[in-house]
């Protein structure tokens, strides 16, 4: 029997050929890839790769966690290959000579009881920007890139059995996805905009949580949104440290460290916010105007949307976070997102933030969380911090 591949409404992709997807991230290879593509004498085909070092073997701890087993070398964050805004490799050798990670980009795939899930990767701009056809017009071809993905990752099955509504509350699957058409369904509404449906999916979690957790007869606590306390702007500032390094600075671990993390937040006297060579307030970039636009409202919306339908954002599919607190996180991010696109607007002395400013962002965040990957340790300290709905309400009245 044909597994079901399940297609998200109002996404849409097409390659806009920028080039812009190619730089900021390392490009990995199998060990199939390197074989392939380091047998080409590419100095021949190309006088700047003439005595260049292409490729690099890597780390045992990277090969450990990943199919990958080398990298094409950059020295500036740019592939080597891309060419005039074009893949040399493509362009050569055609589509199906690049590495695998570059045949399947920017779609993602997501197993669970159910089906398969396809998304879209918002670090490409063509996704951020709803470029292109539905891919619902697009089955064939995704069923052969889920064959693709299938190649490269054999033996991926992640665990669904164990989700949680909220620490100590499993919840079946067929329950799970009972709320997540609530929270589709709202996300995908034409009433408001992304902060008001943040709101009411956050809303809608935290009933369900009191319904398990509270004493019968006993009201659900006051989940009114107040000011940013003190403990808010530290979470705030370590997470935007994780999510929005500045440039230069190295992240040796990817993930949060328990005790760093901690002792960030309740040590760490700083609560700002560092772009290149600036340091900002939170409440300097709340005061900063952002755009009341509906195309920028959509990216946020859709990027919401996109983590929810492909359960990005919880479980196995990010940290192992219940719903309620992997929720939460994406909330966070999205007012993180928010909050840095400011920054970078402010640093470059603009009156207000731009679409491309928000675009720079948002691939950012993308890219970040591709490479997080929680510890237990870490994923019991974002709980503890991010099961609140009224810190929820608190982070979306940064607007």
């Amino acid at each position: 029997m044909p597994e079901t591949l399940h297609i998200p409404p109002g996404i849409n992709y097409e390659c806009t050929g920028c080039g812009t997807c190619c730089s900021g991230w390392a490009v990995h290879m199998t060990a199939e890839d390197h074989t392939r593509i380091a047998s080409v004498d590419w100095g021949a085909l190309h006088a700047p790769f003439k005595g260049k070092v292409l490729f690099k073997e890597l780390q045992k701890y990277e090969k450990m966690i990943s199919p990958y087993t080398h990298k094409i070398r950059s020295d500036d964050g740019t592939c080597p290959f891309l060419v005039n805004k074009l893949c040399f490799m493509h362009s050569t050798n055609g589509a199906e000579f690049k590495p695998s990670i570059c045949q399947l980009f920017p779609y993602c795939f997501t197993d669970t009881p159910t089906g398969t899930y396809a998304t879209v990767s918002f670090v490409s701009v063509g996704a951020v920007y709803n470029s292109g056809k539905a891919l619902a017009e697009q089955r064939d071809y995704l069923e052969k890139k889920l064959a693709d993905f299938r190649a490269v990752f054999p033996g991926y099955k992640p665990d669904w059995s164990k989700i949680q509504l909220t620490a100590g509350h499993p919840l079946t699957w067929d329950d799970y996805l009972k709320h997540e058409e609530v929270l589709l369904s709202i996300l995908s509404s034409d009433e408001g905009n992304v902060i008001d449906k943040l709101r009411r999916c956050s809303d809608y979690l935290v009933e369900r949580v009191n319904q398990v957790t509270a004493p019968a007869n006993k009201p659900a606590a006051d989940e009114g949104a107040m000011g940013l306390n003190k403990l808010d702007r530290h979470i705030l500032a370590n997470f935007h440290r994780m999510y929005f390094p500045a440039k230069g600075r190295k992240i040796n671990e990817k993930g949060l460290n328990t005790f760093k993390f901690w002792f960030g937040v309740i040590f760490n006297t700083s609560t700002v916010f560092e772009v290149p060579q600036q340091f900002y307030a939170i409440d300097q970039l709340r005061e900063f105007p952002f755009p009341n636009d509906k195309e920028v409202d959509d990216i946020f919306t859709r990027y919401a949307y996109s983590h929810v339908f492909g359960k990005k954002y919880f479980g196995p599919g990010f940290g192992g976070l219940t719903v309620i607190s992997g929720f939460h996180h994406l909330v966070t991010v999205i007012m993180l997102a928010r909050l840095h696109a400011r920054a970078i607007a402010k640093a470059r002395n603009a009156p207000i933030v731009s679409l491309l400013d928000v675009l720079a962002t948002v691939r950012m965040l993308e890219t970040q969380l591709g490479e997080t990957m929680f510890s237990q340790g870490s994923t019991n300290t974002v709980e503890v911090l991010l099961q609140s709905g009224k810190r929820a309400k608190r982070f979306l009245s940064i607007g």
